[in-house]
């Protein structure tokens, strides 16, 4: 269920990349204004839970390098809308990486490799293939 719901949250993030771009919007405010709502995001939930702020050190730098790696996609993705790409076409291309993270998964965490998965990872990509077209 919460997948689910995470699945209709980046659905509609995404879009709203596209609206800002489709509005000529500068990238780097546009990724300042989502930063500061998603840290806000964060402290109202510690707040919330009454829940002190724990992180270890590995893990902080994790966070860190996927916040830069995060922004680093978003501009991209915007500047790819500035520069004419059509949504149907960027969004898929962009997703395509869960390939990534399920190839490294696997690698990592040892997730086995079923028929199942590959049946279902050959499909995202045939999805992805057939929406960019």
């Amino acid at each position: 269920m919460y997948a689910l719901v995470g699945f209709f949250g980046f659905g509609l993030a995404n879009f709203f990349w596209k609206v800002a771009a489709a509005n000529n919007t500068y990238g780097p405010s546009y990724i300042v204004v989502e930063g500061l709502a998603f840290t806000l995001f964060g402290v109202l939930t510690h707040i919330l839970h009454r829940h002190q702020f724990e992180l270890p050190t590995k893990i902080t730098l994790l966070a860190a390098l996927g916040g830069i790696l995060a922004a680093i996609s978003v501009l991209l993705v915007l500047l790819a809308f500035r520069a004419g790409g059509e949504g149907s076409i960027v969004f898929p291309i962009a997703r395509l990486g869960v390939l990534v993270t399920v190839v490294l998964t696997i690698a990592v965490y040892r997730e086995p490799l079923t028929a199942t998965k590959i049946l279902g990872l050959g499909f995202g990509v045939t999805s992805i293939l057939f929406l960019s077209r």
